[in-house]
């Protein structure tokens, strides 16, 4: 297993920052794709809660999410494999967890992601490590700037 950590502090709210986590049918307004991460869709029906799935297909796999936990405003969880193109290079198992302290008017969010390969895909992981960094550094950024210009808009 190979784990990951990402921090930002947040000037708005953590229920603001939490909804912009949780509320996977917005991303699109606050997350633009990248070579990465092209969108989240099929989305299941009903609100938001634990159980809800979804897809996020990208040009090295498709990931097939979960909502595992969500205990608003402080913490909120996503399983999501990534079933590697070709097939045959394996799985990622990624683990997906936000915790978030609230400190006055602004919040700290801690997002650990847990990466656990299964199949030749083990031989590549030291570049796609370098691959999973970059893409999490632009999205906590990018969340943070969304959040921090956009710090009391009400969720679609």
């Amino acid at each position: 297993m190979i784990e990951l950590k990402f921090e930002a502090e947040i000037r708005a709210s953590a229920e603001r920052v939490f909804s912009l986590l949780a509320e996977l049918r917005d991303y699109d307004r606050w997350l633009p794709p990248s070579a990465a991460f092209r969108g989240t869709v099929r989305i299941s029906e009903g609100p938001i809660a634990v159980g809800t799935t979804y897809l996020e297909p990208g040009p090295f796999g498709t990931r097939r999410g979960v909502l595992t936990q969500m205990d608003r405003p402080t913490r909120l969880a996503f399983e999501q494999p990534m079933t590697l193109k070709p097939r045959a290079l394996g799985v990622i198992g990624i683990k997906l967890l936000h915790t978030l302290t609230p400190d006055g008017a602004s919040v700290h969010l801690l997002r650990t992601i847990e990466l656990s390969p299964q199949g030749p895909v083990k031989l590549l992981m030291p570049l796609l490590v370098g691959m999973f960094r970059a893409e999490n550094e632009r999205m906590m950024q990018t969340l943070k700037n969304y959040a921090e210009s956009n710090p009391s808009e009400a969720p679609k």
